[in-house]
């Protein structure tokens, strides 16, 4: 990683262009000392830590609806991930991207933190936004890390986990116990709670774009960066991981009450004149990565029926329709979410990713773009802060997460689950997990969650024991001497 500050300096231009969504131009070579002599230069570089997780490495495929998916079977084989078989030459190299892309987004957030170090809170309008979003990122990114890579926290906390990299530095990090990187991850987290208080996204909502006072790029588009709620929902995920309830709960529920910024599915959303459901259920989205290049990167996965991430028919109706999990074929989910192909063999392939964008003209002939929140790769949801709520109450009020998780159920068109449930603690953990798999399909959430509870992974006829090796990723040979280095 030795000259990584220079090569990632050179490449935040070449990024950037990737996103006009936001305004941001490429302004030809500069030197790197004069990156940050504005405000600009540093939200150009969170633009970049964006852009390197919109890869099909990261978030843009792999840590969505690729590998981690693919590791509990909600597709059918496609490889060796299928059978947790990480010593695979193809999984070991695909592990190996991931790790290289998570860290490579770390240290362009570290290299915002960093150069933030040389001017005052004075010197910048948005000094507070920006460091609160390059905290949220650094901490988000090492929390997923950890919970691929590092160990199964029941008992697992002095246990080496992964390197946590706060410097922009070519200096080996040594990797650290699963409680330290915690520690680290927490810490992060709160300041970053702090610094984004006052986070446009409270007055402006997610996807404000126009003439305000401050028309600074810090304020457009709150829902596809790292915001207050991000940093809220991250916080709810690290108190789960911890088995903290109480903290847990507290920042679930911050994000559940904000209920003029974010709102669990409504059925205009699916049921619509112009026959074009919100499928990714987008009212729900805490945050996501937008990509213009969304079509073409998931294109040739999705439409190529040979090749497409497809599901075992047997699968889709045990998740959404079997008697345990008081399922229906009325829920929206197991209704529009799936397309059925015709080719060689019949396949299904998943309908939240094959959406089409049209440009239209208004009634004057003016161009009507999709706006930059459609094209998105989701990273946080509202229902999974419902859960979370959901599972902080199971000892302390059953009763309230019977109520959570039917608020959720409604909203899918489902029935709510049987009143004898309602203060049943362990039957209601059990449709905890089984609302996980009927939401989040496509997301990359099972894995961890399964992982969490070091619980079997079971999808219709497939159950794959809870173990070790299952749930703990091998860290790629090259990273444990380098200690997560480039």
């Amino acid at each position: 990683m030795g000259k990584m500050k220079y090569i990632l300096i050179g490449c935040l231009f070449l990024l950037s262009a990737c996103n006009d969504w936001l305004n941001v131009k490429p302004q030809g070579q500069i030197e790197g000392d004069k990156m940050f002599e504005d405000e600009r230069g540093f939200l150009q570089t969170l633009t970049g830590t964006y852009t390197i997780l919109n890869s099909t490495s990261a978030y843009g495929q792999e840590l969505t609806v690729g590998l981690l998916d693919e590791v509990v079977r909600y597709w059918n084989e496609m490889s060796e991930a299928y059978n947790a078989n990480y010593t695979d030459s193809e999984i070991e190299t695909r592990l190996l991207a991931i790790w290289s892309q998570l860290y490579k987004a770390v240290a362009n957030a570290n290299l915002v933190l960093d150069n933030l170090k040389e001017v005052g809170e004075d010197d910048l309008e948005n000094y507070n936004l920006i460091k609160g979003e390059a905290l949220g990122l650094r901490a988000y990114i090492h929390l997923d890390l950890l919970r691929m890579f590092g160990p199964v926290l029941n008992n697992g906390l002095e246990q080496p986990a992964i390197p946590y990299h706060e410097e922009f530095s070519n200096q080996i990090v040594e990797i650290m116990t699963a409680g330290e990187v915690l520690d680290k991850i927490e810490r992060d987290l709160l300041e970053a709670y702090e610094l984004l208080q006052d986070d446009p996204i409270k007055e402006y909502g997610r996807r404000y774009s126009g003439n305000i006072d401050n028309t600074d790029l810090a304020y457009e588009y709150r829902g596809i960066r790292m915001n207050y709620y991000a940093v809220c929902g991250t916080l709810a995920r690290l108190y789960q991981l911890k088995n903290d309830a109480a903290n847990a709960l507290k920042y679930a529920e911050e994000v559940i009450d904000a209920t003029d910024i974010f709102q669990l599915l409504q059925r205009d959303d699916i049921i619509t004149s112009n026959n074009k459901p919100d499928l990714m259920f987008e009212r729900e989205l805490i945050w996501a990565l937008y990509d213009q290049n969304y079509e073409q990167k998931l294109g040739a996965v999705m439409e190529n029926s040979l090749n497409a991430y497809t599901i075992d028919v047997l699968s889709r109706e045990y998740v959404y329709r079997n008697e345990h999990a008081y399922g229906a074929t009325d829920d929206y989910r197991d209704a529009y979410w799936w397309i059925t192909q015709q080719a060689s063999i019949v396949s299904v392939i998943p309908a939240k990713y094959m959406r089409t964008y049209e440009t239209t003209f208004s009634s004057t002939g003016e161009r009507n773009d999709v706006t930059a929140w459609d094209k998105v790769f989701p990273m946080m949801r509202l229902s999974e802060m419902y859960y979370i709520a959901a599972e902080a109450n199971l000892t302390t009020d059953p009763a309230e997460s019977y109520r959570l998780l039917n608020e959720v159920r409604a909203s899918r068109n489902l029935t709510p689950l049987p009143a004898t449930l309602e203060n049943n603690g362990t039957a209601l953990a059990e449709q905890i997990l089984y609302e996980y798999q009927k939401d989040f399909w496509g997301e990359g959430k099972l894995f961890y969650y399964c992982k969490h509870l070091f619980h079997d992974v079971v999808i219709g006829s497939n159950t794959i024991p809870a173990s070790n090796a299952l749930f703990v990723l091998p860290i790629p040979d090259d990273e444990i001497e380098f200690g997560g280095n480039e």
